[in-house]
Order: C-alpha cells, then sequence, then structure tokens
C-alpha cells in the first residue's frame, strides 16, 4: 500500500489480492490512513488482481468511516475481474466506482 497527499486529497495505491489475508493485513492502515486525515480520499485499484468478500467488506466500511466525517471516498482503475466484483455487490451505490483518477477525484470534490 502507497499513500500520499496532493490538493487536499487522500491518495492510496493498493496491489496484489483483497482476500482473506490481503484485505486482514491491510485493514488497520488502510482505514487509518484513509479515515484519520479527515479529507477526501481516492483509492487506485490498477494494481489489485483479486478482491474478495472481505476486499469489499474492507472498502465499504472506511468508506462508511469517512463518510461519517463528511467526507467521500472513491475508487478507480479496477481491473475486469475485480470491476465485475464490485459491480456484483453495488459498491457504486456506496462509494463512487470510477474508471479513471480524474473522475475519482471529481466524485469526492461534490
Amino acid at each position: 500500500m502507497e499513500t500520499f497527499e496532493k490538493d487536499g486529497i487522500t491518495h492510496v495505491v493498493l496491489s496484489g489480492r483483497l482476500d482473506t489475508a490481503g484485505a486482514t493485513k491491510l485493514e488497520v492502515g488502510f482505514t487509518a490512513a484513509v479515515v484519520t486525515p479527515n479529507r477526501p480520499a481516492v483509492v487506485d485499484l490498477s494494481g489489485v488482481t483479486f478482491i474478495a468478500s472481505l476486499g469489499v467488506r474492507l472498502l465499504f466500511s472506511t468508506a462508511r468511516g469517512l463518510s461519517r466525517r463528511n467526507a467521500k471516498m472513491a475508487v478507480f482503475g479496477a481491473c475486469g475481474p475485480v470491476r465485475d466484483v464490485l459491480d456484483t455487490v453495488s459498491l457504486a451505490e456506496l462509494v463512487p466506482v470510477a474508471v479513471s483518477e480524474k473522475d475519482a477525484i471529481a466524485a469526492v470534490r461534490v
């Protein structure tokens, strides 16, 4: 996981598998990196090769935590199989799912 701040937005780059082991390993650090700064966040999923239910839960719960602080989170760059899972679980109902970083940034700034 890589994180940085740019123009008042937290950027997080995830890679690998967001399965049971991967999501558990990232959970505390990811949540702290996204929610604690109390600012909008965009999450780059282009390096994520697989996502399971715990990975989806991690995205939902982190977005919910950020929402409680009146900030938004969006994800972008998901590959075909990961995008299919996000569509199947209707992630976009809570978290904007964008194709590009530019679109994700626009979604968290509204």
